[in-house]
């Protein structure tokens, strides 16, 4: 235990890292507080029979225009200085936030809150992706794992933490007086990103101005892809996370079925919004657990150990929960689910910063959000696919098959000579 404290204060020495954090985290506590009013306002106060497909056209209407904008984020990100950038996105978010209950004539009926939803996520995943390839900058390349048990951990935690306050203050206050909360968090999120000592421009960014840098994004956006693809370690990674994100989406829609089918007659009373916050404290009790234990279990496995311990805990979880509908049984599966699902990101995180030169690093987390939001839309698809089935025995197969996938990763890992056990475990005599 000693060591470990001595590994996070050697991580959180560095001044630039805490202010990094300081923002990243009132950030995405923003998130959670305009994504679960979002939530209430779109999804949860109008559940229904026909509650996957709301969801899954909430996912296709917002993710999959917003996956055609992503891929130019990274090649702005290493272009222009990262300070800026995630200083202005969150003051954008703000923006955004603060003036959306002006928004009422700009299109019919849910169309503003579509439109606000498209712009936070475009704006918070280009904060993110810079976070991502600023991170190793600022940590000089060392103490990946712990660096991003901190950064990953404690910003779901944050944003999920955010989602059930905002869950609890959707009926209580409204959802205007929520969406200025929120936009007051981004600008306080935006001042503590301007600390940073360094703008942290890429030392080899291009300079011009934004039209020949538009003309040049194809060509970029290819080298990216291509610097991913040749590099196996990168790209087991990202089929992992794409593979965990579906099962871990799945599952997610799943329980908002279970809280339909075992509260029938709480939509209009507290009992609804209490346990679906209970669910997401849960699910951040346990991204918890995972940032507080990541660094202790990557002293004995390597990044593809863990990517692999993330698959398993969730697979197992899901097995022996999944058919069992009641509170106890959802929050203990939310709580593995967001350890196993933390564990897997955070190794898959360090795999991908590891594996690319800095020049690379901010394609690859745009692709790596591509990936992220493809996956909710498949989740979406195969859930209202799977409707006509026994939910409970649909979540049983779901951790079978999440089970074998972290087989057959685990076994072209090996062939790849992705390292699943620490340096320090595979050198001890047998």
């Amino acid at each position: 235990m000693r060591a470990q404290r001595e590994r996070i204060r050697e991580v959180t020495g560095e001044a630039d890292f805490r202010w990094l954090l300081g923002g990243q985290f009132v950030a995405q506590a923003a998130d959670g507080f305009a994504q679960a009013t979002f939530a209430n306002v779109l999804v949860l106060e109008p559940l229904s029979a026909e509650t996957p497909e709301r969801i899954l056209y909430l996912f296709a209407l917002t993710l999959l225009p917003y996956s055609l904008i992503s891929p130019f984020m990274g090649v702005f990100v290493d272009r222009w200085a990262r300070r800026s950038v995630m200083t202005a996105a969150n003051l954008l978010r703000a923006l955004v936030l603060i003036t959306l209950p002006l928004w009422d004539n700009i299109a019919p009926g849910d169309g503003a809150f579509y439109v606000a939803i498209l712009l936070l996520l475009s704006l918070g995943r280009l904060f993110l992706t810079t976070k991502g390839a600023l991170l190793p900058v600022i940590l000089h390349e060392h103490h990946l794992i712990g660096g991003n048990s901190l950064s990953s951990g404690g910003g779901m935690i944050f944003a999920l933490v955010g989602g059930a306050g905002g869950l609890f203050a959707s009926n209580a206050i409204g959802e205007s007086p929520l969406f200025i909360l929120s936009g007051v968090l981004y600008i306080v999120a935006a001042y503590l990103t301007t600390r940073l000592s360094h703008p942290y421009s890429h030392p080899h960014r291009r300079s011009g101005n934004v039209g020949a840098a538009v003309a040049g994004i194809a060509v970029e956006l290819l080298e990216g892809i291509r610097a991913i693809w040749v590099r196996i370690h990168a790209r087991l990674a990202l089929t992992a996370i794409f593979l965990a994100r579906t099962i871990g989406m799945f599952v997610f829609i799943a329980a908002i079925q279970v809280i339909k089918d075992v509260y029938p007659g709480q939509y209009q009373d507290f009992g609804r919004l209490t346990t679906s916050a209970l669910a997401l404290g849960a699910a951040g009790l346990g991204a918890f657990v995972g940032a507080a234990t990541a660094p202790l279990a990557a002293r004995r496995f390597d990044k593809g150990g863990l990517i692999l311990l993330g698959f398993v805990v969730s697979g197992l979880g899901i097995v022996a929960l999944g058919g069992v509908h009641n509170l106890p049984s959802l929050l203990s599966l939310t709580l593995l689910g967001g350890y196993g699902g933390f564990i897997t990101k955070v190794a898959v995180d360090a795999q991908v910063q590891e594996a690319l030169p800095d020049e690379f690093r901010g394609r690859a987390f745009a692709l790596y959000d591509i990936i992220f939001n493809v996956s909710s839309v498949v989740a979406g698809a195969l859930m209202v696919v799977t409707e006509a089935f026994s939910l409970r025995v649909t979540l049983v197969v779901t951790g079978m098959i999440s089970l074998v996938l972290c087989a057959v990763l685990g076994m072209l890992m090996r062939r790849a000579g992705v390292a699943l056990v620490s340096a320090e475990v595979s050198e001890q005599p047998a």
